[in-house]
């Protein structure tokens, strides 16, 4: 068995956020490393997945000065293990903080979210359902950034989003908020497979048009004063299926232009996140969190709307499903994965503030 190394490295958070994000609220240290007890496996982190929660856990203390965030989610290379779960070599879907290694466990369940499902349990061996072993064919199949960003929590959101909100028909007027981002391009790869008329929209005219260029997709600019003139134009009979992760009250102003007996998926509250994180987010419920206010309640149930409300490890007992499913869109080139690196783990602090950047696309993942 591999030796655990004697230290590891973490980034911590040093100062408070007030404002913006800086590399100066964060200072790295060296630890001692614990020594493995029976259950544990010690894993290199490979990968590291930043998004703009992590944001909003810092400013409202849910990540403490003088600690890491440790609910992002990563894959580890295990390198020692005392756990029959974990095997060396494995490559393990799991939640780290800002360090080069992390101990995983079976039986911890997640951290920040609710506990796994049986069902999830049982196909994970573990009780969180983020941390798992990756099938060795994908692995040996897929680059690192790919393997999270279409098998992660990304490609499962788009995936099963669209499966509840389905089926999916060709010819279908698909809208789709936040094409630039993690979710979002991908359901709009995944809708255009299917033979759906897709158009989505970002915030900028220069990420929508690298977006669009990128996986063949019209995107319109939400900040443009015509915007919402540009969308009639485009859907002149209304949305079939509108896909949300924004929120806010973009979702107010789209929702009177869909189709009696349409479909809305709200999966996310960018429009909060990006604003600098609403501690009043943490008093609503999901559907009040993703943008379904009482004004969009009002036209929902006036036009028979189905509304789907809910976070994507309530599917991860289908997970395999999923997997296939995306793998083989990938392997058609149906779906291209879009996503922002930054390489090296002395950048990690640089790497969420790529998240504001205009220029970087869907989420930033920081490789060492």
């Amino acid at each position: 068995m591999t030796m655990a190394p004697d230290s590891f490295r973490q980034w911590y958070l040093a100062r408070p956020i007030e404002g913006e994000f800086s590399p100066d609220n964060f200072e790295m240290r060296t630890l001692p490393h614990p020594p493995l007890r029976d259950g544990d496996a010690l894993v290199r982190v490979r990968l590291l997945n930043l998004h703009p929660g992590a944001r909003f856990r810092m400013q409202v203390g849910l990540v403490p000065v003088g600690t890491t965030d440790e609910s992002n989610f990563a894959f580890g290379e295990v390198i020692a293990s005392r756990n029959p779960v974990f095997s060396e070599g494995d490559m393990v879907a799991c939640q780290a903080g800002w360090q080069d290694y992390a101990i995983i466990r079976s039986d911890a369940e997640s951290i920040g979210y609710g506990p796994a499902s049986e069902a999830v349990c049982d196909l994970n061996r573990t009780r969180s359902q983020w941390t798992y072993v990756m099938r060795p064919e994908l692995v040996a199949r897929w680059p690192l950034d790919t393997l999270k960003e279409v098998f992660g929590t990304s490609g499962m959101t788009a995936w099963f989003s669209l499966r509840a909100c389905g089926p999916l028909e060709p010819g279908m007027n698909v809208a789709v908020a936040g094409m630039t981002g993690s979710v979002g391009h991908l359901v709009a790869q995944i809708a255009k497979a299917a033979g759906s008329r897709v158009v989505g929209f970002g915030g900028g005219p220069d990420r929508c048009r690298r977006i669009s260029e990128l996986i063949e997709v019209d995107c319109l600019d939400y900040r443009a004063p015509d915007f919402l003139d540009q969308l009639r134009a485009v859907f002149p009979d209304g949305i079939d299926i509108f896909s949300d992760g924004i929120g806010g009250p973009l979702t107010g102003a789209i929702a009177p232009m869909m189709k009696r007996g349409g479909r809305l998926l709200a999966y996310g509250c960018a429009d909060d996140l990006h604003a600098g994180g609403n501690p009043g987010l943490r008093g609503m419920t999901l559907r009040q969190q993703f943008g379904i206010s009482d004004s969009v309640e009002k036209i929902v149930a006036e036009r028979d709307i189905r509304v789907e409300c809910w976070i994507v490890h309530d599917f991860y007992h289908e997970r395999i499903e999923a997997e296939d499913a995306l793998d083989q869109l990938l392997r058609e080139g149906a779906i291209k994965p879009v996503v922002t690196v930054v390489e090296g783990f002395e950048q990690l602090p640089y790497a969420i503030m790529a998240l504001y950047d205009p220029k970087a696309l869907s989420k930033v993942q920081a490789w060492f």
